[in-house]
């Protein structure tokens, strides 16, 4: 009796310690930006203000451009058709797929937004923005927005081709991530912790999300099985 597809490496060891300690960084970087223990205030101000003494026209062009690719109102819409359009079988099948990985993208952004009103940290001056900016500073929207995005895509990708080179589609969506908070902090609109605690929550909770997809497919092996 052959094995269903993606039955190996269903170990949820490793996923389990990158969200815990995804996690306890997230909790470290949350607690700097608040007024209870602001360890990290001083590194923000001071990057901040070296890139508004370094940074041109030039580069603030474009990475006003790249940074406007990152919003939920571009990425989910992608997310849901790249799961569509990477899920094997019929098309209830790949809706269904696509609908969960929304959903696990959007619980996500619904989550994050529920930290940064209540934690209401106040972003730099206006003064000193490039772009417009809405809503509170930490942890950075756009920033966990691509990373979400750019994490299931990756996700999407290695486990629909077998072959894909992981060693490339993983960098190449952290890359992504790691640009989008890039041009968060050189647009002047988010302090340096926000978007690293941005990286930080996404990456405990997509860990967390695999978690539970691998012990899903545990038991739907089992079920096969026995």
């Amino acid at each position: 009796m052959s094995l269903p597809e993606h039955t190996a490496g269903l170990s949820v060891r490793k996923p389990v310690w990158g969200a815990v300690a995804a996690l306890g960084v997230f909790v470290v970087f949350l607690l700097s930006a608040t007024d209870i223990f602001p360890w990290a205030a001083g590194l923000d101000h001071d990057v901040h203000a070296w890139i508004l003494a370094n940074r041109t026209p030039g580069w603030i062009s474009a990475a006003a451009v790249v940074t406007s690719t990152a919003s939920s109102t571009f990425t989910a819409p992608l997310v849901f058709l790249v799961a569509a359009a990477l899920t094997p079988g019929v098309i209830s099948a790949r809706l269904t797929r696509a609908v969960l990985v929304l959903l696990t993208m959007l619980l996500a952004v619904l989550l994050r937004f529920g930290i940064s009103e209540l934690l209401a940290r106040s972003r730099p001056a206006m003064v000193d923005w490039a772009v417009y900016a809405g809503g509170f500073s930490f942890p950075s929207g756009h920033t966990s927005d691509a990373a979400l995005a750019a994490g299931l895509i990756a996700w999407l990708v290695v486990r629909r081709f077998d072959r894909a080179p992981r060693w490339l589609v993983w960098p190449l969506a952290a890359s992504y991530a790691l640009l989008i908070a890039w041009t968060r902090v050189y647009l002047g609109v988010h302090w340096p912790t926000d978007v690293l605690g941005s990286l930080a929550f996404v990456t405990a909770w997509l860990s967390g999300a695999l978690v539970f997809q691998r012990l899903d497919e545990r038991v739907a092996t089992s079920s096969y099985l026995a």
